[in-house]
């Protein structure tokens, strides 16, 4: 029986993160790249979580196809609102719950980009951190909703017997956040823009809660059921730039898709999620983490 990668679900208490995307070389040799790849699959120390895009994965496993796994498409949402698809192929998430978390996950960060060098270009780096009680900068708690106990592995990971099984369908995104404009908010607006209670994460109920707030933009259905995803962001910034890496996991990419499709207003009822008016996506990607069987499997040279 296949088992998920653990990396996946051992984050609660990690303090520091690591993101990075490659795309890769043109012309590259699919047999090196495995090789390099196998070289860097357990570090000594930090967790990791190694995904891949649509082309790279359809390249390294043509034998397990994922019909569902598809390239991000950018979406062109309402009130000039655009999501970009910046597809790239090869992605890792590095985490470490211990002091040392920072030198670990940099001491990977080195080999990892040692081993796909002239393989692969790093597209995109982010060192991201835990802030506080687990807020996002904007001061609300980021994930609350998410599914708890079993129910996280049942809306995350691909059921036993399917194509792909214990695997899951990535999306991430690098949020920039206007602080200045959303902190001028009095907190009760804050609210609304979120659809929760800032200090304690209460969601409002009834009439209370806007159509319009990310809380309701994301409480959407895929035939007829509750699209659920395991959210696993973090935030990063410096003096210029402040935002949120998002990183969610779905049993189906189309549960990130019609969570997006609601938040852009593309999806016919003429609303969108008003927390895009303080928040800009500057990058997408869809991704595939097979389970560890999987992976195991592929990194096997014959």
């Amino acid at each position: 029986m296949a088992v998920a990668q653990a990396g996946i679900f051992d984050s609660d208490g990690s303090t520091h993160h690591y993101y990075l995307e490659f795309a890769l070389t043109s012309g590259v040799d699919i047999r090196i790249l495995k090789q390099q790849l196998a070289t860097i699959a357990f570090p000594e120390h930090a967790h990791q979580v190694m995904a891949f895009g649509p082309n790279c994965w359809h390249r390294l496993q043509p034998d397990i196809p994922l019909a569902d796994l598809n390239d991000f498409e950018t979406i062109n949402g309402m009130n000039g609102h655009v999501c970009p698809s910046t597809q790239q192929d090869i992605f890792f998430w590095l985490h470490c719950p211990t002091e040392e978390g920072t030198s670990y996950n940099f001491d990977q960060v080195l080999k990892i980009t040692e081993a796909l060098e002239g393989l692969a270009t790093l597209s995109l780096e982010i060192q991201a951190f835990k802030y506080h009680d687990s807020r996002d900068l904007t001061g609300f708690i980021d994930g609350s909703a998410n599914p708890k106990d079993e129910h996280k592995y049942l809306e995350s990971l691909i059921a036993d017997g399917q194509v792909g099984e214990k695997g899951s369908y990535l999306l991430t995104q690098k949020w920039v956040h206007n602080l200045k404009e959303f902190n001028h908010l009095p907190r009760p607006e804050q609210e609304k823009v979120i659809g929760r209670t800032k200090p304690d994460s209460i969601e409002f109920e009834g009439e209370a809660m806007p159509n319009n707030s990310h809380v309701s933009r994301t409480d959407a259905k895929l035939d007829g059921k509750a699209a659920k995803v395991y959210r696993r962001s973090n935030p990063f910034g410096n003096s210029q730039e402040k935002g949120l890496y998002f990183v969610s996991f779905a049993n189906q990419q189309a549960r990130h898709q019609i969570q997006l499709d609601r938040m852009f207003g593309v999806v016919g009822d003429g609303i969108y999620d008003r927390l895009l008016d303080f928040s800009q996506a500057k990058s997408s990607s869809y991704w595939f983490a097979p389970s560890q069987t999987a992976l195991d499997e592929l990194l096997t040279l014959n």
